[in-house]
């Protein structure tokens, strides 16, 4: 598990994915394999790319504030990750992701790092399969999430974390003058 997010037994979760509708995987990855498959399946996506960020509301476990940063190129986007992508993975409280502002392509990191990947496009679905699989994943029909491993017995802790200093709260701020912007609701 990441960092920011503690779960006493975790031993039913393995590094697994299933397919879903049409286009869709989701996925479970261990927090040391959670960049590699990033970095993999971002490279995927034909620019312009998109970065969006969730970050929750103050006292509140539902309520989030969405935040983009539009139109980046490869390079911007490998970047972020470098800078980043272990700050977001291990951060218990943000949720994360990248997307193809014209392929439709997708990659939601929810909560838990439980991730949702979508691509209209059957060739890059087999390319981002077989990243899954090069990482070790194996196809499962039912995917086990940390969902279905918490409990009153099995309790979650989620707390934020800082590399550096810097939080995922600090990042809308300071990706800023890079054209980060808030969502309107």
């Amino acid at each position: 598990m990441p960092e920011g997010i503690s779960v006493e037994d975790t031993s039913a979760l393995k590094n697994t994915y299933s397919h879903g509708d049409e286009g869709c995987l989701s996925a479970v990855l261990s927090a040391e394999l959670l960049e590699k498959f990033i970095r993999g399946f971002t490279g995927l996506i034909p620019e312009p790319i998109f970065f969006f960020l969730e970050l929750p509301v103050s006292g509140s476990d539902d309520e989030f504030e969405l935040y983009y940063l539009d139109n980046c190129t490869a390079p911007v986007i490998s970047t972020l990750i470098t800078e980043y992508g272990q700050m977001l993975i291990n951060d218990g409280l943000c949720r994360f992701g990248f997307g193809g502002n014209e392929s439709g392509d997708e990659i939601y990191v929810q909560r838990y790092k439980v991730m949702s990947i979508y691509s209209p496009d059957g060739g890059r679905l087999k390319k981002t399969e077989k990243l899954l699989k090069d990482l070790g994943a194996s196809p499962v029909t039912d995917l086990v999430t940390p969902w279905d491993v918490i409990s009153e017995e099995n309790p979650a802790v989620c707390a934020s974390v800082e590399e550096d200093g810097i939080s995922a709260f600090d990042l809308p701020e300071m990706l800023e003058k890079a054209g980060m912007y808030k969502a309107e609701n």
